[in-house]
């Protein structure tokens, strides 16, 4: 009978616990539910799912890989080497199905950089899309860029785009390599905005990490997080438009650094993607980014 007791006391015990375990559960969902941040989230998913898949082609695909490329090697260069104000000239540009090229203020050997892009055979599971930086002196405003090995990705449906690169940079003062990772995700989505008028959106989030050798062998190690926008608009008889934008959230003392890429240029039939546009990097104006807010 002792025993007995002893096990219903443990029941009715672990009744009670339940109990307040359950109430406790009850006030962390209420909590959760108040995290500023879901809105905003709910608002980005609704966007997606109230959209369509987009309708890129081959040429699109290495063309737009090789942008974003292009965006998140900049996106590197704000670690250690300032988000200065700066402008590039950017020359994308496909010579056959899936083969192309970015350009920046000329390319390599002319005091610019060149990245290549290919773009692999077409799987039932997605696409991939490697991006190396040309052989030569490839530099940034005199900045040395050693290397750029990129190993990105397309969904099956093109709904989401991955991008995953090593980071090469020479310091100029020292000599010494820095090292960074790459990784970011990118969600694209298309919507008619007007009769005849389709555009396709993204948003997508980028962490940029720094290597540090010690202690033994060493670790890559998150240092910057950024926030994208960009829309996108085919040629389709009218004009097009393409509009990039990266802004940088944490760390917070360097909140608000952005990059833009406006397309003054474009083409896109007959198995082409071209696009000349002015890439520009700084800080915000009177504290106010477009892609941000204020931060408040």
């Amino acid at each position: 009978m002792k025993t007995r007791k002893h096990n219903l006391n443990a029941i009715a015990l672990g009744v009670a616990l339940a109990m307040g375990s359950m109430s406790a559960l009850a006030l962390d969902i209420q909590t959760i539910n108040n995290n500023p941040a879901a809105a905003g989230a709910a608002a980005i998913v609704g966007a997606e799912l109230r959209s369509t898949k987009p309708s890129f082609n081959a040429n699109e695909k290495v063309g737009l890989c090789l942008i974003e490329s292009t965006v998140s090697l900049l996106a590197s260069t704000t670690n250690d080497f300032s988000c200065a104000y700066k402008t590039y000239d950017l020359q994308v540009y496909t010579t056959s199905p899936g083969v192309g090229f970015a350009e920046l203020d000329g390319g390599v050997g002319a005091g610019g950089t060149t990245l290549a892009g290919v773009l692999g055979p077409k799987k039932d599971i997605g696409t991939n899309c490697k991006v190396d930086d040309a052989d030569g002196l490839n530099q940034l405003k005199g900045l040395e860029v050693v290397n750029y090995d990129g190993a990105h990705g397309w969904s099956r449906t093109n709904e989401i785009f991955n991008s995953n690169a090593n980071i090469e940079l020479r310091d100029g003062q020292t000599g010494s390599i820095n090292r960074y990772k790459e990784v970011d995700i990118k969600d694209f989505f298309k919507r008619v905005v007007k009769e005849g008028v389709a555009v396709e959106y993204d948003w997508g989030l980028e962490d940029i990490k720094k290597f540090r050798a010690s202690p033994a062998p060493g670790f890559y190690y998150p240092v910057q997080k950024w926030q994208e926008l960009s829309a996108y608009k085919h040629e389709n008889g009218g004009p097009g438009f393409l509009w990039v934008a990266k802004g940088l959230i944490i760390p917070r003392s360097a909140f608000g650094c952005t990059i833009t890429v406006e397309a003054y240029d474009g083409f896109n039939g007959s198995g082409e993607f071209e696009v000349g546009a002015t890439v520009t990097v700084g800080q915000p104006v009177n504290g106010v980014v477009p892609l941000l807010g204020t931060g408040g």
